[in-house]
């Protein structure tokens, strides 16, 4: 299907650079409408989002016959993203857009490369309207140019975007009228598609892209817990009292509550008990790391300003959160994540 680019978000984004979950986790933040086009060597693809959720997605590998549609293509597109050799596009479109293409993605061809020197398209969109024909047409110049595509529901138009349409400029009657006469007027090849609609599939999708996205989360996630338990043994045992540490990290997560929405013990999002790192919210995977980070060090701060005589404190815990790091040095290099001893403790 030829797609509507809609006003650039981002372009030529290389996928060696680029955190793709974090990506969606921030359009997702940001409740984004429009497309991301993926652009690799042997298969291009495209992801539909409506207010920050994806609810459908396409691949071609380049053979028709492969094209994937719906959990299949989100599926392989997300593994996708992780190759070095793609370029990612975004665009922003109105909600209306995206739901009318999206919706329109699983579909079969009824005609293709239909001549208007043998077939009116007025004639033809006549017949359709009495069909109540649910689907769209691809409108092609003779030179094989994409001119446009024409929505269909119940036989009536309810969207229309052209080559040179780059915004959201408003679907009406006579744009079709024009449109129609210019194609006329020029000549066009014509390809027509009936739709094949699936129900609650956007909605199941949504959920599975949610879940892709919370995978770098799933990552880093064991590896800030395991220094966040190794940190509340030595001063719990330091200080000779059991809560020492998990008192000074609650007020921390609160003096920063602002700055990190998401860790807010009143958000119940973010919750650290019995050794376990619990969070139910959403956050880019650095970001997540680096709220952690900045709340365990305001607390060891504070924990050794107030337990000066226990010289050998400040040792043991760089000494223990250093060996986390290095233990788990392969997994934070694969995520991007750069965080160090002095990230932790000063």
């Amino acid at each position: 299907m030829i797609l509507p680019k809609g006003e650039v978000r981002h372009q030529n984004l290389l996928t060696s650079y680029t955190d793709f979950p974090a990506l969606l986790s921030t359009l997702r933040s940001e409740g984004f409408n429009g497309v991301v086009e993926l652009d690799f060597p042997d298969s291009k693809g495209a992801l539909f989002i409506d207010s920050g959720e994806v609810i459908n997605g396409e691949l071609n590998p380049g053979d028709e016959s492969r094209r994937m549609v719906g959990h299949e293509a989100i599926r392989s597109l997300l593994v996708l993203a992780k190759q070095k050799d793609g370029v990612l596009n975004i665009y922003r479109l109105s909600p209306e857009r995206v739901a009318t293409v999206a919706g329109n993605l699983r579909h079969e061809a009824l005609f293709k490369g239909l001549s208007t020197d043998f077939t009116r398209l007025d004639g033809l969109l006549i017949k359709l309207k009495e069909e109540k024909h649910n689907g769209f047409l691809e409108v092609f110049s003779k030179q094989n140019q994409a001119m446009g595509v024409l929505f269909l529901e119940g036989g009536e138009p309810v969207e229309l975007f052209t080559s040179s349409d780059t915004g959201d400029s408003g679907f009406t009657r006579k744009s079709i009228l024009s449109f129609v006469e210019n194609a006329i007027k020029e000549g066009a090849i014509l390809n027509v598609y009936r739709s094949q609609k699936d129900g609650n599939q956007g909605e199941a999708l949504s959920m599975e892209v949610k879940e892709r996205a919370k995978e770098p989360l799933n990552e880093i996630t064991p590896v800030l817990q395991e220094i966040l338990l190794k940190s509340e043994k030595l001063v719990d045992l330091g200080s000779g009292k059991k809560g020492t540490f998990h008192k000074a990290f609650t007020q921390s997560l609160l003096k920063k509550a602002e700055e990190y929405p998401f860790l807010d013990p009143f958000s119940k999002e973010f919750r650290y008990e019995d050794g376990v790192v619990h969070f139910s919210g959403e956050a880019e995977g650095r970001i997540f790391a680096k709220g952690v980070g900045d709340c365990l060090r305001a607390t060891l701060s504070q924990v050794l300003k107030e337990l000066p005589k226990n010289k050998m404190l400040g040792l043991k815990l760089r000494t223990e959160i250093e060996s986390s790091l290095e233990r788990h040095q392969e997994t934070l290099q694969r995520m991007g994540i750069d965080i160090s001893v002095s990230s932790f403790i000063q």
